[in-house]
This record gives C-alpha cells, sequence and structure tokens, in this order.
C-alpha cells in the first residue's frame, strides 16, 4: 500500500485510484492522518480511502488549526468533491472527528454521500459540558486522558505536551462549540444515507445510548455495532473496524 501525500488535505492510503466510491477518514481531536491509516489500509478493499489531514498538525504543522465549525466544513465540502471527482463518497470519522464527518456529509448534496461512519463518540449535543478547552493546562489535559485521547503516561512529556496543546484546544473548541450549539438550539439536520456506529465494549469514555442517539441525525439505514476493544478501535482493532464500517454500509 502506497502513501501520497502531495495533496494538502488528503492522504491516499490506499493506493488505488479504481475504486467508483472514495472513503475520507476524520481523525480524533489532535490527531494527524496517520492515526487513522491502519483502518483506511483494511478498508482499501472496498472503496480508495483517503485520511484527513487538518491544518496545524503534521506537513501542516506551521498552519493555524481550525476553530469554527462552519468555516471548516464549508472548506471540506469544497475540497472533497473537488477531490472525490464526481464519485460517490463516505465519510468516516473516529471520536470527534465524527462530528467534523456529519458537519461535511450534512452540507453535501445528498445523493452524492453513500454513507457516513462514525467510532467511538457520542452523538453530538446529547450531552453539555463545560468548555474542555478554557480550561488551564492541568486540567485540560486530565480531561484529554480522560476522553481517551492520549495515555496518562505522556503528561510527563512535557515538550511533546508543547506540541501538541495547541491543535488539541483548537479541536476541543471546534468540536465542543459546536456541541453546545446543537445542545442549546435540540435542532437537528437529518442526513438521509445510511449510517453505521461503532463503539469498543471497553471503552469507559462512552455511553452506549449515546451511541444509539447517532439514529436522530439520519433518515436512512441506521446500524450499532459494538465491537471488542477499548477507545482506540482505528489502532487496535483496524479489521475488525474496517468490516463493521463495510457491513453497516451494504459493501
Amino acid at each position: 500500500m502506497g502513501t501520497n501525500t502531495k495533496g494538502r488535505w488528503f492522504v491516499d492510503v490506499s493506493g488505488g485510484g479504481s475504486a467508483g466510491c472514495v472513503l475520507y477518514a476524520f481523525p480524533h481531536a489532535g490527531g494527524g492522518s496517520t492515526s487513522v491509516r491502519r483502518v483506511c489500509v483494511e478498508l482499501g478493499g472496498a472503496f480508495d480511502t483517503f485520511s484527513v489531514r487538518l491544518p496545524g498538525r503534521e506537513s501542516r504543522f506551521g498552519e493555524p488549526a481550525e476553530t469554527v465549525m462552519p468555516e471548516l466544513a464549508d472548506k471540506l465540502v469544497k475540497e472533497v468533491l473537488r477531490h472525490a471527482k464526481g464519485r460517490k463518497v463516505v465519510l468516516y470519522g473516529h471520536c470527534s472527528g465524527s462530528v467534523i464527518a456529519y458537519e461535511v456529509a450534512r452540507r453535501m448534496d445528498a445523493a452524492q454521500v453513500r454513507g457516513l461512519a462514525i467510532s467511538s463518540y457520542r452523538a453530538p449535543g446529547v450531552v453539555r459540558r463545560e468548555p474542555t478547552w478554557q480550561l488551564p493546562r492541568q486540567d485540560f489535559f486530565r480531561q484529554v486522558v480522560a476522553d481517551g485521547y492520549l495515555p496518562p503516561e505522556i503528561l510527563a512529556d512535557k515538550e511533546w505536551l508543547d506540541i501538541v496543546e495547541p491543535a488539541m484546544r483548537a479541536d476541543y473548541e471546534l468540536i465542543e462549540t459546536r456541541e453546545l450549539e446543537l445542545f442549546a438550539s435540540g435542532e437537528v439536520e437529518r442526513i438521509s444515507a445510511p449510517t453505521v456506529a461503532v463503539f469498543g465494549r471497553d471503552d469507559h469514555s462512552i455511553d452506549p445510548v449515546h451511541i444509539e442517539a447517532w439514529s436522530a441525525y439520519t433518515t436512512g439505514p441506521f446500524r450499532v455495532v459494538p465491537l471488542p476493544g477499548g477507545h482506540d478501535l482505528p489502532g487496535s482493532h483496524p479489521a475488525e473496524l474496517a468490516a463493521a464500517i463495510s457491513r453497516g454500509l451494504g459493501r
């Protein structure tokens, strides 16, 4: 499998280019495109797979991270439409990347969205909590660990935290601001595409009821798939996750 990083936004993981459907994978808060690479490789037999590289990380480290969801989602829709070249699209998001995937899906023409897949994240707007991105550094990273984004031992590496903190805080602001808006309004814009929501049975950061709540975000077929494992399904169980996504979307 090759990895072509020529484009700014999308990293070619499948190296194919012949499938009739393109899958775009959105990583978790603070994550780079490599964090979803393994599941993209596993999905390469069913789709042309691309991991999404957002500003503020990896080769885009020098770019300011996005903090306003409508602005980011509008940019991504434009880039996806240009990149997909008329092919149908599947949008997959892991953890908080699920919210970005949904926001892109709801802005696209329903005829072009083949499906939405999410893993390890609650439906946006079902839970209200105080803004994490505004917390002092120590409290902020404690919450990041509690949310499953980082292992506890990484908190001792101050230099590494200096590197990841700006993008991590920006992503929390991006996601939580949108979730607070949805919680306050109670309004949900449904997509019509098939949707599959996957979670790990050992993921203690997720309430299965909040995974089921994704059903309110689609008028199409909806399926919840529990898997063995914890929060990081793309890293720990990529083959099982890929199979759940493929089956859930009828591939």
